[in-house]
């Protein structure tokens, strides 16, 4: 079987786990007890409602924001791994932003693009909050004195191993944007990665600051940027004219700003913003750099059940097979377990285990604790726990499975237990009688 139409199966099995038959021993659901769930801003009271959040944008979803725009707070689910592998942390943040309608933006780790969905209101947390304005796209603003001096006034030069020379008169300014990653290029080749990236949780940031800097030892330009909040960010300007060759160096680079009107900046169209002057084989070399606002699309139903299915299109963060752990200690937030306190179900794939699992057979009976009494299976978002209970046979062994949740109690199949076992080879020890 192909692994996609695997895939496809497992997946049918797994997303589809709360709504099975009663008598089922799988049923996937959100673990709440797993979950920390706290709002972005720091005077925010906890989040209560873990369900509300981890369910946001897993509805029918939309591409398009209507009206004017504010953004409200942000609501970030955290999962800790299990294990100290980390392979298992997950995370999930919601934005809320009021426009004609109420809408969640969700960010995920599935996903390499925003989710958006309308919702009827917002939660009690989020309702009370202060919104900001912000426009679909930046804005370029006039950059006063005052922004100038706190810049330099700032660490921006700090951490560096080399010195950085600084053009404060190359000062730029912008505002957030709804949505988008902001490029700049030399001479149209842009660095590999965008100088920003704008998002609704990251509006609260306030406008940006961009100075340009220049390291004479490492011979490269800097782009600096600040944020009305404090933070700041950098990187060097690379960019490769020709594959063949390294990315070039500028010797005695003077950079000046090139005037650039109050506006908003149009998607997809370059700015001029700087000028590179620089020696190249004795003779004066001037370069134009320009700035781009890309703005990105919110994902749709198709993409996102496209990414559920198919193991291609999975994060390079998101396993596509469930994580299913045996283990000795409880999950815990403060300290993840360790072989050989857990073990990992054996292989790439768990297609027969969980098969196993759900094929198992309610019962009304159980058997003894043994060493390795807890089972976990996590699956994106969802997971589910069990008590593992064992009834030594004169040939064999009976394995038992209660769920933590409900405290049915199923019992594996004879072949049940064989493929059970061959997922876990270490497990030796017999139970307790």
């Amino acid at each position: 079987m192909k692994q996609s139409v695997k895939w496809m199966l497992l997946s049918a099995v797994l997303l589809s786990g709360c709504g099975k038959d009663e008598t089922s021993a799988l049923k996937l659901d959100y673990i709440d007890h797993h979950w920390t769930v706290n709002k972005y801003s720091l005077e925010a009271e906890p989040v209560t409602d873990i369900d509300e959040t981890l369910a946001a944008c897993t509805g029918d979803l939309t591409t398009s924001l209507d009206g004017e725009l504010t953004v409200f707070d942000t609501v970030v689910a955290s999962r800790p791994p299990l294990t100290n592998s980390g392979e298992d942390y997950m995370f999930k943040s919601v934005t809320y932003v009021k426009g004609d309608k109420s809408y969640a933006i969700c960010r995920d780790m599935v996903s390499h693009r925003l989710q958006a969905e309308v919702i009827p209101s917002f939660p009690e947390e989020i309702s009370a909050s202060t919104g900001t304005s912000i426009g679909r796209a930046p804005a370029v603003l006039q950059t006063k004195a005052s922004d100038g001096a706190m810049f330099l006034q700032s660490e921006v030069k700090s951490g560096y191993d080399h010195e950085l020379e600084l053009f404060p008169d190359s000062l730029f300014s912008f505002s957030q944007a709804l949505y988008g990653e902001m490029e700049i290029a030399v001479e149209g080749w842009p660095t590999l990665f965008p100088i920003n990236t704008f998002e609704p949780a990251t509006s609260s940031m306030g406008d940006v600051q961009m100075m340009m800097a220049f390291s004479p030892e490492e011979k490269l330009p800097y782009v600096l940027m600040g944020h009305q909040n404090g933070s700041f960010s950098s990187q060097p300007i690379e960019v490769t004219f020709d594959a063949t060759e390294a990315a070039p160096r500028y010797e005695s680079l003077k950079i000046e700003r090139i005037p650039l009107t109050e506006q908003v900046l149009e998607s997809g169209k370059s700015y001029p913003i700087f000028t590179f002057t620089y020696m190249k084989d004795g003779a004066p070399i001037t370069d134009t750099v320009t700035i781009t606002y890309r703005e990105e699309t919110f994902i749709t139903e198709e993409e996102r059940d496209l990414q559920q299915e198919h193991t291609d299109m999975q994060s390079m963060w998101q396993s596509d097979e469930p994580f299913v752990y045996l283990h000795k200690k409880p999950f815990s937030h403060e300290q993840p377990l360790a072989y050989p306190d857990v073990l990992k179900a054996a292989g790439t794939d768990m297609t027969d285990l969980i098969d196993t699992i759900d094929a198992a057979e309610s019962v009304n009976r159980s058997g003894d604790a043994g060493e390795y009494h807890q089972l976990t299976i996590l699956d994106g978002l969802k997971g589910q726990e069990f008590e593992v209970t064992y009834k030594q046979r004169s040939k064999k062994i009976d394995i038992f499975l209660t769920d933590k949740l409900t405290g049915e109690t199923y019992k594996l199949t004879s072949e049940g237990v064989e493929t059970f076992l061959s997922y876990f080879p270490d497990l030796k020890k017999t139970p307790k009688n």
